[in-house]
């Protein structure tokens, strides 16, 4: 049995700023991710990082799968509906 490989979420946020810009938006990130932890992979990202740039991110967001980009006041259910479908695909 091969392992699958999880589903990327990338979360840009400013380095170097207060904590409580992104805190709300980290513990939803949190919660949906918590639901599908053997589906998906975190990663944690600076605003100003090359991947930033190639994704065109310049504020606080998540992107999911390199697909689905979601804004700081983004629904929880949007979250869960993008990974439930990007993984979906992956399949």
């Amino acid at each position: 049995m091969t392992k699958k490989a999880k589903l990327k979420i990338e979360v840009f946020v400013p380095y170097g700023s207060c904590v409580c810009n992104f805190a709300p938006f980290m513990e939803k990130i949190g919660r949906v991710t918590s639901k599908f932890k053997d589906l998906v992979e975190v990663q944690t990202k600076s605003i100003k990082s090359a991947e930033a740039s190639k994704y065109g991110v310049q504020e606080i967001c998540a992107v999911v799968d390199g697909k689905v980009k979601l804004s700081l006041d983004f629904a929880e259910k949007e979250l869960e509906d993008a990974i439930s479908k990007c993984s979906a695909q992956a399949q």
